[in-house]
């Protein structure tokens, strides 16, 4: 889910040049995915996920699946939010939803940090963060957090 057509566009470029797809690219914004009612198409076993709609293209089971209905305990959210950070609402929803793995890029690790605290306040723990300098000699770094559910709580 990205705001921004042009990378929506290239993202499936990309993905079609290396041959990748088992993925969807939507141009919207992601405060609403987890209640959307606009399905998205994904490659699935018979009876993996409710299914609003399918079809088979050579032989291969294609389906229209709503983003709430992704099994919960094997779905991974990846996040990469603008410098501000993910809003309120999305975070509430993350929180709703619930899915076993959280994967958060930032370019603003303040941020992150903001939102970090309310993923550990529904029930996730760190399990892995890494800064990354992409831009040496400057005060900007990318950081990856790594959140994974913990069942205990």
């Amino acid at each position: 889910i990205e705001v921004n057509d042009k990378a929506v566009e290239e993202a499936r470029e990309n993905a079609a040049l290396n041959g990748i797809e088992n993925c969807a690219f939507v141009s919207a914004s992601a405060e609403a995915i987890f209640k959307s009612n606009n399905p998205v198409r994904v490659k699935t076993n018979k009876n993996d996920l409710k299914q609003v709609g399918s079809y088979e293209i050579n032989d291969i089971e294609t389906s229209e699946v709503l983003v709430g209905d992704f099994p919960r305990d094997t779905t991974v959210v990846v996040v990469d939010p603008p410098r501000k950070g993910c809003s309120e609402e999305f975070l509430e929803q993350l929180d709703e939803y619930k899915p076993q793995r959280v994967v958060y890029m930032s370019c603003d690790p303040a941020t992150q940090a903001r939102d970090a605290k309310f993923l550990v306040s529904y029930g996730y723990e760190v399990v892995s963060i890494q800064p990354f300098d992409l831009f040496p000699q400057t005060r900007h770094i990318e950081c990856l957090a790594v959140f994974e559910l913990n069942k205990n709580k």
